[in-house]
């Protein structure tokens, strides 16, 4: 008992186990899918946002340059800019400014400065010039600078082409704020150990942006590697994640993510997912240990006093504890189930003592059944609570046999007869469940019809002893029941081992035959006889071969009356 019990427990244990680690599984499958998918969807607006506006600047540093290079006259005032002092570049500016457009250096580099804030600095190089043209925002006007001016930061150039000889006559340099691309990037709002780096084709690192959660070395690392021109094989190594991206004819753009905390990170999400099922899982296990502790208690309690009553301490009772009202319910029948047995017993010994032998048949003939209903009852409960269901049927439905085999009434209602006559094919059906069907249709009206007792039955027992055969798989029966006219017609239908045509007339003339001799062979004429002696000349019972291949047997008779008047009519002899 205690091994069944503990084996029972640990089988709830490993379903509930699995149910849990299923839906954390779920959980975090979910969980990890949808944080990537956001990842991913993140790195591609990343790159997009980040492609528009390198495009953007580029864009508006070659429309500055094309500008200052749009005339041979506009490239020659940028070159007297250089090689003149302010003053005669000024004059310069106004005697080369009648009949076209007034072009000054400066006011062209300051009205971009304001129009453009996210500028922070402008170069301009010339080939014959050891000078460089610097402007900043704090200083608009700008300054001629003869140190040597290295590119560096969020820088973009462009070449000041000569229109007319196409030749490289200057550079044009725009440094811009990282700062407004970091803003826009930053609302993206990710905290996934994201990395954008922008380098140019001669691996200058332009633009690096990183989230809150990337460590300074992670930091450090990427941008180190995109100076040596090594970002594609640091994607490559899978110490990282992402991809790299093209932008323009100079420049790319790489997306990365470190793989070790990226793993970090997703067991910070799982984290919570498992603790939160380990926690249930052991809430449902303890919750578990403690109801099944309850409910064994009291159930080994009883299978201990079970083996003294079943070593002959009829005198023991099961105690009744707890709140378990099914183990209560099995106590309580059992418990009268043995002070019966006593008393039968008490009342068989002194029988015995009287040697009064008729008397005690008689008291074994009431107490046997009585004895076998609560026993097969017992029997029934603990199927139940074992989980047997179709056990507890089964017994239900003997039971019942024996009860309604031992009911002394003479008549029964047809519905009382069909049931009982379900009960015994569903015996049958128990045995061989792939080889049996069986239906039973009567209409409502006809439920309450009275009959004589056990006169539908011997027509079906006459199909399993003789026609059925359980080597087939399609055995059926069909109970029906209908109106035809004032008369009623039951007809039990099967697809069992037919009859001859010679053979179907011999049964039927043997059938209103009155019974003469031994009873051998009679159970036809027996239903024939009592159903005539009830219903009178109405009756007829007939065989008769059907599509099916089987026998159908059908009886017609006029009811006499129902059973509210069969009952009128006990207790009114005179009618």
């Amino acid at each position: 008992m205690h091994a069944s019990f503990r084996r029972l427990v640990r089988i709830y244990i490993m379903i509930l186990a699995a149910c849990t680690v299923l839906v954390a599984g779920l959980a975090g499958f979910l969980q990890i899918r949808s944080f990537d998918h956001t990842l991913a969807q993140n790195q591609d607006l990343a790159v997009n946002r980040v492609g528009e506006t390198i495009e953007r600047y580029q864009n508006l540093t070659n429309d500055f340059a094309t500008q200052l290079a749009a005339t041979a006259d506009d490239l020659a005032n940028v070159d007297v800019f250089f090689h003149a002092s302010l003053a005669d570049y000024a004059t310069y500016a106004i005697d080369h400014s009648q009949g076209s457009q007034y072009f000054f250096l400066p006011n062209e580099v300051t009205t971009l400065l304001i129009r453009y804030p996210m500028i922070t600095k402008l170069r301009i190089q010339v080939p014959n010039s050891n000078e460089t043209y610097v402007v900043t925002q704090k200083e608009k006007g700008g300054s001629l600078v003869r140190e040597q001016q290295d590119i560096t930061g969020f820088t973009l150039t462009a070449p000041l082409i000569n229109s007319i000889t196409l030749k490289n006559a200057g550079t044009l340099s725009l440094t811009f704020d990282p700062d407004y691309l970091r803003r826009d990037l930053t609302q993206l709002h990710t905290q996934a150990h994201l990395q954008v780096a922008v380098v140019s084709d001669t691996n200058r690192l332009l633009f690096h942006y990183v989230d809150s959660q990337v460590i300074a070395s992670n930091e450090r690392k990427v941008a180190t590697t995109a100076t040596k021109g090594s970002l594609q094989e640091l994607l490559q190594s899978q110490a990282y994640q992402g991809r790299m991206e093209p932008l323009g004819t100079n420049n790319a753009v790489a997306v990365l993510v470190n793989s070790d905390a990226h793993r970090n990170q997703l067991w910070g999400l799982l984290a919570p997912i498992l603790t939160l099922a380990a926690v249930m899982l052991g809430i449902l296990i303890l919750s578990l240990f403690l109801t099944f502790r309850r409910y064994q208690t009291q159930l080994t309690a009883m299978i201990q006093k079970m083996h003294q009553i079943g070593k002959g301490q009829l005198g023991e009772r099961l105690a009744k504890t707890g709140n378990n009202d099914d183990l209560n319910v099995l106590a309580t029948g059992v418990n009268d189930m043995l002070t019966e047995i006593n008393q039968y017993v008490y009342q068989i010994y002194q029988l015995k003592i009287a040697q009064q032998d008729a008397n005690m048949k008689a008291l074994q003939a009431q107490i046997n059944p009585h004895f076998m209903y609560n026993t097969l009852e017992y029997i029934r409960m603990a199927a139940l609570d074992a989980g047997q269901r179709d056990l507890a049927q089964v017994v239900f439905s003997f039971a019942s046999l024996l009860r309604n085999n031992t009911d002394q009434g003479p008549t029964a209602t047809l519905g009382d007869e069909l049931r009982f006559i379900e009960k015994y094919i569903y015996l049958y059906q128990v045995r061989y469940p792939k080889q049996l069907a069986y239906q039973i249709r009567v209409p409502d009206d006809l439920q309450q019809l009275v009959m004589p007792k056990f006169t539908l039955q011997p027509l079906v027992e006459n199909y399993f002893v003789h026609g059925v055969n359980f080597a087939r798989q399609d055995n059926a029966i069909s109970i029906t029941a209908r109106h035809v006219g004032d008369h009623v017609e039951v007809a039990v239908i099967n697809n069992g081992q037919s009859l001859s045509e010679a053979e179907l007339l011999r049964v039927n003339q043997h059938i209103v035959q009155p019974i003469e001799g031994p009873p051998q062979s009679i159970g036809l004429q027996n239903v024939y006889a009592r159903l005539a002696q009830f219903f009178g000349d109405s009756v007829a019972l007939t065989l008769h071969r059907n599509a099916y291949g089987g026998i159908t047997t059908t009886v017609v008779f006029r009811p006499r009356y129902q059973k509210g008047e069969e009952q009128h009519d006990r207790h009114d002899p005179g009618r």
